[in-house]
C-alpha cells in the first residue's frame, strides 16, 4: 500500500512539474513589490502599478520588461530584485528592465482624449492619463491562456472622476495583448455623458520620432535603443561595461481607429467612444535579442 501510495505522489508531483515546464504565459499579483500586477508570454512580461505605489505618482500605462527566450520569468526577476538585491534594471541573463514609463501611458497603456469644438477657435485636443488600479481579479489561468482584470476608481476625464475597468488577456503564440476597457461615471445621469471623447491604446516617445511607423489605418509602432533611459544605460555600462542592448518595437492595434497620430509625447490610435461601451485594443513589444532557441 506505501509503495502505490508513494507512486502516485510521484506521479503527481512529476505532472506539476510537467504542467509547470509547458506553460507559456504566467500572471500575478505582486504584494511584495507594492501592489504590482504583472504577466508575461514567450515574447515579453509586462506590469502595471497598484495603489501601494501611489505615493510616487505613478499611470496606469503599461511596463514593459525584456527577455530573450520563451522561458518565464515574471518571478526570477523579481527574486533577484527583493531578495538578492541584484537590480532587474541590469541585463544579468537575458532578462532585463530598462522601459520607463513614469506617469504616461507606456508601452501599450489605455490613452483618453478630450476634444474642442469652438468655432472660433481651432479644434484642440487633450490627453488623460490615469493613476494606479485599486482592485485587482483573475479570471483565468492556464498554460495557454492569463487572463485578468484591474479596476480603476478615479480616472480624471475633463473635470468628471470615471471608473476604468481593464481586462487584459494574454496567449500562448500571440505577440499582442488583448486589452477591452470600459468607462463609466458615478457622477453623470444615464442621459448625459462627456462630448468628443475618443479612447484607444497609446505608446510614450522616449527616444527620436523617426522610428515611428504608421502600419495601417488601425496599427501604430514605435522602436527605440533599449537603453534610451539614462538610469539603465549608466547601470549596465558600469556592471558589464555595455553601451548597447539592442533595441524595443512597441506595436499598439485599436479596431476601427479614426486617429493614429503623435500627441503629447504619445504615439495614439484611438477613436470615438461613449461612456458605458467596450473598448478593444491590442498591444505587445518585442526584443532585438529575444530568439527562440535561447
Amino acid at each position: 500500500m506505501k509503495k502505490i501510495v508513494f507512486f502516485a505522489i510521484a506521479l503527481l508531483s512529476l505532472a506539476a512539474c510537467q504542467t509547470q515546464q509547458e506553460a507559456k504565459v504566467y500572471g500575478r499579483y505582486v504584494p511584495e513589490r507594492k501592489d504590482d500586477f504583472a504577466w508575461e508570454n514567450e515574447y515579453a512580461a509586462f506590469r502595471m502599478y497598484g495603489a501601494a505605489l501611489k505615493p510616487e505618482n505613478p499611470s496606469n500605462g503599461v511596463d514593459l520588461w525584456l527577455k530573450n527566450s520563451p522561458a518565464l520569468v515574471v518571478d526570477t526577476m523579481y527574486g533577484r530584485e527583493l531578495k538578492d538585491y541584484r537590480p532587474y534594471h541590469i541585463n544579468y541573463d537575458g532578462n532585463l528592465d530598462c522601459y520607463k514609463v513614469a506617469h504616461t501611458c507606456g508601452a501599450g497603456g489605455l490613452v483618453v482624449l478630450t476634444t474642442s469644438n469652438h468655432l472660433e477657435q481651432p479644434q484642440t485636443y487633450q490627453t488623460w492619463i490615469g493613476g494606479p488600479y485599486d482592485r485587482w481579479e483573475i479570471l483565468e489561468q492556464t498554460p495557454e491562456r492569463f487572463v485578468f482584470r484591474l479596476e480603476y476608481d478615479s480616472l480624471l476625464v475633463a473635470d468628471q472622476i470615471l471608473r476604468e475597468t481593464i481586462t487584459i488577456t494574454a496567449e500562448a503564440g500571440q505577440m499582442l495583448n488583448r486589452a477591452d476597457v470600459v468607462l463609466t461615471s458615478n457622477n453623470l445621469e444615464p442621459s448625459q455623458t462627456i462630448s468628443n471623447l475618443l479612447a484607444g491604446g497609446g505608446i510614450y516617445l522616449h527616444d527620436t520620432i523617426d522610428q515611428v511607423e504608421y502600419v495601417d489605418a488601425e496599427t501604430i509602432r514605435y522602436t527605440e535603443d533599449a537603453l534610451s533611459d539614462k538610469q539603465a544605460a549608466r547601470m549596465n555600462y558600469e556592471y558589464n561595461g555595455s553601451t548597447s542592448q539592442g533595441h524595443i518595437t512597441v506595436t499598439v492595434r485599436t479596431p476601427g481607429a479614426t486617429r493614429t497620430e503623435i500627441l503629447d509625447g504619445n504615439l495614439i490610435a484611438v477613436k470615438p467612444y461613449e461612456l458605458g461601451d467596450t473598448l478593444t485594443y491590442y498591444f505587445g513589444a518585442t526584443w532585438s535579442e529575444w530568439h527562440p532557441e535561447n
